[in-house]
């Protein structure tokens, strides 16, 4: 379950707490969620600029918690306009596997999971060129 700290709504809202709300607090949240997801590409995209201009090497560890900031706020983004649009439930796999990498990103970081991925994908190729 996630949770986002909104300063428009003055407190913490579950994932799961979001058909509850008023479409007036679904509305807010979603601005502030947009505005947040903004500044994140932003500040990220900064930082980068940043690093490669001095040649610095990357925070690793602040990228990691900005992407997952931006990684919940997407989440609650995105379900708030499946609230809106009447989209279906996502599929069983399809939230595992999303679930899934969440937690490894979480627990791996992005350079490890990028390597695990990049291996998977090429024994992945391997298998289906063998066929």
């Amino acid at each position: 379950m996630a949770i986002f700290n909104s300063k428009a709504l003055d407190r913490a809202v579950h994932s799961t707490e979001l058909p509850e709300l008023s479409k007036e607090d679904l509305a807010t949240l979603q601005n502030e969620l947009i505005e947040c997801i903004l500044s994140i590409h932003s500040a990220l995209a900064e930082v980068k600029s940043f690093e490669g201009k001095h040649n610095l090497l990357p925070d690793e560890d602040w990228q990691h918690r900005a992407q997952k900031k931006l990684r919940i706020c997407k989440q609650f983004a995105a379900k708030i306009e499946a609230f809106e649009n009447g989209t279906p439930p996502v599929a069983f796999k399809d939230a595992y596997a999303a679930r899934l990498r969440e937690i490894l990103l979480e627990e791996l970081g992005p350079t490890s999971l990028k390597k695990i991925e990049d291996e998977a994908a090429e024994l992945a190729r391997a298998d289906v060129e063998r066929r």
